[in-house]
């Protein structure tokens, strides 16, 4: 149930303007939720945020109404029963942005619960499919996107026999991967041997998931394409951003910290055909890794939602998240693509970036480097001093406990 303190809050959000659909940011813990608030605040909306962390950063943004819920991949239930007592508080039009993946299933299942608050674009029918790893290989298998040599394995013998005929380093990768994430903190399994990698089929299958093997496409970082889109009217894009990542912790399979700007016609086609062959509308993150050894363009995973470093695309004129916004409002929206201009445009995430820097012992040049010249960092704002002031603060205050809890 809502605490009485946080229904006194609602009643503000609901005096704040009356005409305009509430935005509701589902996980504000890290850069995307809060970029998403901003971008919302941006555009007009009356901004809640939601999350299961009392210290979530964008708890701390500037004009938007903090609501705690439970963590949808441990309870799912009762985070619907959430965001339901907030509908029924409210009695307003609300638009949907989940971060992750456990709350976009969680919302798109529970749609007719939610009402009259609800996700932009396509429902359960299509998120469903393509939620899921082997569903999306299918997919671009239908759509002509190449993909990384694939295996997937339904017995332990076929899981050895593909891994007897995969080439290394290999990886196994769930399927659906929330269930797994959750128990084992990771994305997927590095095997170096077939051992190895049939040891990853049994932790995933243990999960109750699917198991997909597949080569480790060679390359570092800067091989890894995103291709950012808006899309309505059965997978027409009319908003697209293309940019790679820099610089990934840990290496190749981590989080973003540094990205750019970069315009490839190659992926931004590629997603295209994704999308017209999917029939998805809404807010995607498709990626893609450049192999070297043909110069192909292989998918990697499509994402039914904004990403960690989506606030570079609302930089180079590719308010995703806005545009999102605006339409479900009835706006008319204009097609926005960024282009060649803004290439070499770079996003930071300054803290984390430093943090992992240092804690890996990496020479200061390869740290200072990225941080030089004009870049985009999504926490860090005059006009939004807090989030950034509480996350410098960790920087200090986090090594600062650990020395005194050693001591």
């Amino acid at each position: 149930m809502l605490n009485a303190a946080t229904a006194k809050t609602l009643s503000h959000v609901l005096a704040e303007r009356p005409g305009k659909p509430l935005g509701i940011v589902l996980d504000v813990g890290f850069t995307n939720g809060l970029a998403s608030a901003r971008a919302l605040r941006a555009a007009g909306a009356p901004v809640i945020v939601v999350d299961h962390r009392k210290g979530a950063l964008g708890f701390k943004s500037h004009g938007v109404t903090g609501v705690l819920a439970p963590d949808p991949a441990v309870d799912e239930d009762g985070f619907i029963g959430v965001l339901a007592e907030i509908a029924e508080a409210t009695g307003r039009p609300g638009v949907l942005f989940p971060t992750h993946d456990a709350h976009l299933v969680a919302v798109s299942k529970h749609a007719e619960r939610l009402q009259p608050l609800a996700l932009p674009g396509s429902g359960w029918n299509i998120i469903e499919p393509l939620m899921a790893k082997i569903p999306q290989i299918e997919l671009a298998q239908r759509a002509g996107v190449p993909v990384p040599r694939s295996f997937m394995p339904t017995t332990r013998a076929e899981a050895e026999a593909a891994a007897a005929e995969i080439p290394y380093p290999a990886i196994a990768k769930p399927s659906i991967g929330i269930d797994f994430k959750h128990a084992e903190k990771v994305q997927v399994i590095l095997a170096n041997t077939p051992a190895e990698l049939v040891d990853g089929y049994e932790r995933i299958a243990a999960t109750g998931d699917r198991t997909i093997f597949q080569e480790v496409i060679p390359g570092g970082d800067d091989a890894l394409w995103t291709v950012g889109s808006f899309s309505t009217n059965g997978g027409e894009a009319i908003g697209t951003f293309c940019g790679r990542k820099l610089v990934q912790r840990p290496p190749i399979f981590g989080t973003c910290r540094v990205g750019e700007a970069r315009w490839d016609d190659e992926p931004v086609a590629h997603a295209n055909a994704l999308l017209q062959a999917s029939g998805f509308d809404g807010i995607t993150q498709i990626e893609f890794k450049r192999d070297p050894r043909d110069g192909s363009y292989r998918l990697i995973e499509i994402n039914l939602r904004s990403w960690q470093w989506h606030s570079l695309a609302r930089r180079c004129g590719v308010d995703l998240v806005g545009l999102c916004y605006r339409q479900a409002c009835g706006e008319h929206v204009a097609r926005a693509v960024s282009g060649p201009r803004h290439d070499g445009r770079r996003w930071v995430a300054a803290v984390p970036h430093l943090k992992a820097g240092f804690g890996g012992h990496e020479s200061l040049g390869s740290i200072l480097r990225p941080l030089v010249g004009i870049i985009e960092e999504p926490v860090l704002s005059i006009r939004d001093p807090k989030p950034g002031a509480v996350q410098v603060a960790g920087l200090v205050v986090g090594p600062v406990k650990r020395r005194l809890k050693r001591r």
